[in-house]
């Protein structure tokens, strides 16, 4: 009953941040969001201490629950290492100096500043890329597919969804992980979860003192290793009756290998009365230690951080080299966004107007940027701060979003084709919703672009109006401190 209860409850939380992933009609993100929001260290980001408290509360309580019914990377594990499995698991001794020095690089690289590093090792992000980079594109072709067939019956309610390609680093660290990851728990199971995972880290240390947890009774155990061959943690130690707790991810598969009443799961204290063996009890106190330097020491010192040619396609429009790039609004700036983005990709999903990518910009490889090669940033669209689960894009309001400058734009005039071909062009100036861009010049003479920096809130309409190609005869170039206007 018990597994069964964690395999719906997986199955609907892993289908949930999918479909936040993946959605191409608009409508569920902004629901959904709040299962981001619960991911552990987009949590620890964004301060959000109650979130933090109630999954430390839970594991205490229950164990590593987390690990498997709300991590999406843990339950992709668990699909991979099903898929053609007729291998079984087996025990493996606890590799804690692999599991210590993972957790140090990972609390290192954020605090030194290295988010390549941080955003490979964190759990949720690493789902994120592989389903923005992987997955959604072919739920959108998918989506197109059914879209022409609709059409071909006489149905035009619904236009297709772009499928693009929104950065080639984010996309390599996606293979990379799924191949990487997918390997290890298609041959070991939650191998990745208890050597290099640090949340699965810091979670096994509180597991060790958890109220509830799974136990073998010695004196009922025949020693059979049924309960160690479905084990994907490989913390069943079936010769000697004992289970490391800080491994384990609590799914429950053990219960159901019929061993006679020697497993079971409950309180800690029917544990000592019966002699059922638990690994795990005499390192409480470290465990406790090591525990609240991960969620206290970890936030503080994050807080006390102070980081200072080949010929061209014609047909399409290329991305222009910045000078600075641009953050999303409700970034506040380029230092305050790279400090708190896990490069979790779930803005670039979310966003309708195409405009957000993964293209290393000056904000850091997987990391999101602004650009205007399929779109333009709309005034009244807030979605990327509504589905921000780290607090990197924190929630404005479109009336907000309007009186803050994000970038500005700047002219070439080397470029553009009032120059160039002699002809009047006024695309940009129609296209700006602020009037920042404007024509100047004589009445009965040639007109050229102008633009007021006090309105312009780099939007980016300009430039992806401009019909110059490859590059647009108008760029924005990012504020590294955004401004009110």
């Amino acid at each position: 009953m018990l597994r069964g209860l964690r395999i719906v409850l997986a199955v609907l939380c892993f289908a949930g941040l999918c479909l936040l992933f993946v959605d191409v009609s608009g409508v569920l993100p902004p629901k959904l969001a709040a299962l981001a929001k619960v991911q552990f260290i987009p949590a620890l980001l964004s301060g959000s201490l109650a979130v933090i408290l109630a999954l430390v509360a839970l594991t205490l309580l229950l164990g590593r629950v987390y690990c498997s019914v709300l991590c999406p990377l843990g339950v992709l594990q668990d699909v991979v290492s099903r898929l053609g499995r007729k291998r079984r698991f087996r025990f493996s001794p606890a590799k804690t100096w692999l599991r210590t020095g993972s957790l140090l690089v990972f609390a290192a690289a954020f605090l030194v500043g290295i988010p390549v590093l941080f955003s490979i090792l964190e759990p949720y992000s690493a789902f994120g890329r592989i389903a923005t980079d992987l997955l959604a594109p072919v739920w959108q072709a998918g989506s197109n597919l059914l879209n022409l067939a609709s059409q071909r019956a006489g149905n035009f309610a619904v236009g297709p969804t772009p499928v693009w390609q929104k950065g080639l680093p984010a996309l390599a660290a996606a293979v990379l992980t799924l191949g990487g990851i997918g390997l290890l728990a298609w041959k070991s199971g939650r191998t990745w979860c208890n050597t290099l995972c640090p949340v699965g880290t810091v979670l096994g240390y509180c597991s060790r003192i958890s109220l509830f947890r799974p136990r073998i009774d010695a004196e009922e155990c025949a020693h059979c290793g049924l309960c160690a061959k479905t084990c994907k943690a490989s913390c069943i130690d079936a010769k000697s009756a004992v289970i490391d707790v800080s491994r384990c991810v609590t799914c429950f598969n053990c219960l159901d290998t019929g061993s006679g009443g020697a497993l079971s799961y409950g309180p800690v204290w029917n544990s000592a009365a019966t002699g059922k063996k638990t690994a795990g009890p005499d390192l409480a106190r470290r465990s406790f230690v090591a525990l609240g330097l991960s969620i206290v020491g970890f936030p503080a010192l994050a807080a006390a951080r102070n980081p200072d040619e080949k010929k061209p396609d014609l047909s399409r429009k290329q991305r222009p080299a910045r000078e600075a790039p641009i953050t999303p609004p409700g970034a506040s700036g380029l230092r305050a966004f790279a400090e708190r983005c896990t490069g979790c990709q779930l803005c670039v999903s979310a966003c309708p107007n195409q405009v957000l990518s993964n293209a290393d910009d000056g904000t850091g490889v997987l990391q999101p940027s602004l650009s205007f090669e399929h779109g333009f940033c709309r005034v009244d669209c807030v979605t990327c701060s509504t589905v921000c689960p780290t607090g990197a894009i924190r929630p404005i309001s479109a009336a907000e979003k309007s009186a803050t400058q994000i970038g500005r734009a700047v002219v070439d005039w080397e470029r553009c084709i009032v120059n160039t071909d002699k002809v009047q062009c006024t695309a940009c100036s129609k296209a700006c919703p602020t009037n920042a861009a404007c024509l100047v010049g004589r009445k009965d003479g040639p007109k050229w672009l102008a633009v007021d920096p006090e309105r312009c809130t780099g939007c980016g309409a300009c430039e992806y109006v401009c019909p110059v190609r490859p590059l647009a005869a108008i760029r924005v170039e990012g504020n590294l401190e955004h401004r009110r206007i």
